[in-house]
């Protein structure tokens, strides 16, 4: 019976790691996590000064910072970190962004 407890701990991390990893970024240091809140939320953890673009409406984050996002109606909402080189990337209504401590921002060159 330890062996099959160890397996089935064994598959209980392993699809927690992948429900973790389901959601990804175009952005480095940004992470998605599912959760099962009807709000987005986004976490600024870095030192940045984050300007967020939310289909249309504009957050600004100060460091160490957050912001919640009603999802009436949407299942996956584009967001945009603005100043920097990515264009919208999609996310869950039900998820977490977390901008990290390792985060900067990236202005994009040429314009």
């Amino acid at each position: 019976m330890k062996l099959s407890s160890k397996a089935a701990l064994m598959l209980t991390l392993l699809s927690t790691a992948v429900i973790a990893s389901e959601y990804s970024s175009p952005v480095e240091n940004v992470e998605v996590y599912k959760t099962e809140f009807s709000t987005l939320s986004i976490q600024n953890l870095s030192n940045e000064k984050i300007e967020i673009d939310l289909y249309g409406q504009n957050f600004n984050l100060t460091p160490a910072s957050g912001v919640q996002f009603e999802c009436s109606g949407y299942d996956n909402l584009e967001l945009q970190i603005k100043n920097n080189d990515h264009e919208y990337f999609e996310v869950p209504c039900k998820s977490r962004v977390v901008i990290t401590e390792l985060f900067t921002n990236q202005f994009m060159q040429g314009e």
